[in-house]
């Protein structure tokens, strides 16, 4: 397939991309440093920011699914927003319907009463303030999503192994590593069963 990644120089981005290249995909990843992305014949890098609406534009003509891994590198920006403010009319525009989106457990439906959804949204509030943003244009768009909500993200390996679903309560004993994230998320690519849900995610 022929894939637009967002966020690909991040810590799930860059399992993303490594792991569609090895499933054999084409990807186009939006960088403002293109030199942070891997070097390979299927991956064209195009530099610019996703605020940028031209640039997003060009990540997302000709292509399949769109997956982001967009997150916050400063505190109190609005990137995840901001983002889907350029990708969704982007989306539309060149007919693109597939869109998988990493949020954050503890956003929108999963705010639950418990002491994980509690310590997120003390340290790191700005963060789940974007995801809301996000989520609520992502939810009152045309495409055809997936929002994955992971629990707590960790450099582990790579295993394949992770539960997952929209009703899945998560604690603060919950890990997944951002490899089994990306697993995930190119894994939506072939089913479309989460099609329109917000789902959480552990190993």
């Amino acid at each position: 397939m022929r894939l637009a990644v967002f966020g690909g120089t991040g810590h799930t981005g860059r399992h993303l991309l490594e792991q569609a290249l090895q499933q054999g995909h084409t990807v186009t990843a939006l960088a403002r440093d293109p030199n942070r992305l891997t070097v390979h014949e299927r991956l064209h890098p195009q530099t610019g920011d996703v605020r940028d609406t031209e640039a997003v534009k060009q990540v997302v003509a000709g292509s399949d699914a769109v997956l982001s891994a967009l997150g916050q590198r400063r505190w109190r920006t609005t990137v995840c927003t901001d983002g889907m403010r350029t990708i969704l009319p982007a989306m539309k525009a060149h007919g693109v319907h597939r869109l998988i989106a990493v949020s954050g457990y503890g956003v929108a439906d999963s705010r639950h009463r418990n002491l994980y959804v509690t310590l997120a949204r003390i340290a790191i509030r700005s963060l789940m303030q974007d995801k809301e943003g996000m989520e609520a244009r992502i939810k009152a768009s045309e495409t055809d999503w997936t929002i994955v909500r992971p629990a707590i993200l960790t450099d582990g390996p790579h295993t394949g192994h992770y539960r997952a679903g929209s009703d899945l309560r998560l604690t603060i004993r919950s890990k997944i590593s951002y490899a089994d994230v990306a697993d995930f998320m190119l894994a939506q690519l072939a089913r479309d069963d989460l099609v329109g849900q917000a789902v959480a995610i552990t190993s």
